[in-house]
């Protein structure tokens, strides 16, 4: 059980209770509770993270399927023309080595896409980093006493199943709406930021 600070333990406990059960025993997950070794930039002193939250790992199948195809690709075509002895072995490789390469490529972009991407709550702010590609990435961040309205709907047949959906943040700042899509245990991450705002009008953070 990782420690929680003891201006969470004020007041409104509601959501203490659902996230005290981390999913993740490390700081690298899809859904990681009061990480104690992780800061970010621009993270003032005493600010505490209560939750960093990426993408659920079901969002990508589609991208599974993807690499499963292009590593199958090259059997399949070495198994439907093998008879023929029209190719040489060089070019067997070079097929395979393709394949495998473009593999590869979707592999770590989606890795990368996944890490990345994160949404970071914490007893100040919310902030949402969205990683496009290695040279492009987009910062934008909230204070809580901005957010007028927080809510959350399912994305789809799979997101029943693995329970993950979107979470709708509405603010009174400069980005009118924060969107953390395809996100596990929205309701939670709901809850939690409700009870936040909560107890930051009441001063016990």
């Amino acid at each position: 059980m990782r420690k929680i600070p003891k201006k969470f333990l004020k007041g409104k406990k509601s959501f203490l209770v659902k996230l005290s059960p981390v999913d993740s025993i490390n700081n690298t997950g899809s859904f990681c509770v009061f990480p104690d070794t992780v800061s970010f930039s621009g993270q003032d002193k005493g600010e505490s993270v209560v939750l960093i939250v990426r993408k659920h790992p079901a969002v990508f199948i589609p991208r599974y399927l993807a690499i499963i195809g292009l590593l199958l690709t090259p059997l399949l075509f070495f198994a439907a023309f093998s008879g023929t002895g029209d190719f040489s072995p060089i070019y067997n490789f070079g097929v395979g080595l393709l394949f495998l390469l473009l593999a590869f490529t979707v592999a770590c972009d989606t890795y990368f896409k996944w890490y990345y991407s994160v949404n970071i709550i914490t007893d100040i702010r919310i902030v949402d980093v969205d990683f496009n590609n290695i040279l492009f990435h987009r910062f934008s961040e909230a204070h809580l006493d901005k957010i007028e309205d927080v809510s959350h709907s399912p994305a789809g047949v799979l997101s029943s199943i693995f329970d993950y959906g979107d979470v709708y943040i509405q603010t009174a700042g400069s980005k009118p709406e924060f969107e953390f899509t395809g996100v596990p245990r929205p309701r939670d991450i709901q809850d939690t930021l409700l009870d936040l705002l909560e107890m930051k009008k009441k001063g016990h953070i």
